[in-house]
């Protein structure tokens, strides 16, 4: 089968699959200590914190960085991607997405609450990641702190399989990283072509508009 035919077949599934599943998203979870909109500015920029993805197809460390690179595109430099060091946070990009999802849909925002490792490991990788920032020069500021991150995260989800798509589970939440806290979360049920390079191109436009959603500017 020649690589127009399995893409043909590929965009079909994927347009049934659309057909009779669509995008489903839960309701935007807010913190009410917080005000939405959340703004980002180039003096006071968010950090995409590096994210951990299961269960899309293709290569994982392509999709992060065009995810990331999407994000950092449209919100030009009030956002600062941190995917080029995913190896430095190890296992807390799927942990951290683990336990906001979790806290979050039980409306419990603090991130202590989930178990103080969690906020230690964050609080030591943030520190981690921003003096890598600005030894690389993303951060001109030497004083400079991050109050927001930009957690993602992409988990393999259930359902009746479909030939040529994934079903995956995209989350993300908005943290304030001087209080311990979560500010929003959202989660959206997508349907993805399996081809990787369908996947490259989907995949920033759904990150996107999840973080359009969680700043409350959509």
């Amino acid at each position: 089968m020649n690589a127009y035919l399995k893409k043909t077949i590929a965009t079909l599934s994927l347009a049934a699959s659309l057909a009779l599943t669509g995008c489903v998203s839960t309701e935007l979870k807010t913190n009410d200590k917080y005000e939405l909109p959340v703004e980002f500015s180039t003096s006071n920029p968010a950090m995409i914190f590096p994210v951990s993805l299961h269960g899309v197809p293709g290569n994982k460390t392509e999709v992060g960085l065009a995810i990331t690179a999407g994000v950092a595109g449209k919100y030009g430099a009030s956002v600062i991607s941190a995917q080029q060091l995913y190896s430095t946070v190890g296992n807390l990009s799927w942990t951290l997405g683990e336990s906001i999802r979790r806290g979050a849909n039980k409306g419990d925002y603090k991130i202590n609450t989930y178990g103080q490792k969690i906020a230690t490991d964050l609080q030591y990788s943030m520190d981690k990641l921003t003096k890598a920032l600005k030894s690389s020069g993303a951060i001109n500021d030497k004083n400079f702190s991050f109050e927001n991150v930009i957690v993602l995260h992409v988990d393999s989800s259930g359902g009746i399989p479909v030939p040529g798509v994934r079903r995956v589970t995209a989350f993300g939440g908005i943290i304030n990283v001087k209080n311990l806290e979560v500010v929003s979360y959202i989660e959206k049920d997508l349907v993805l072509a399996n081809d990787h390079d369908s996947i490259l191109a989907q995949m920033p436009l759904e990150m996107n508009a999840i973080v359009e959603e969680l700043t409350g500017k959509n």
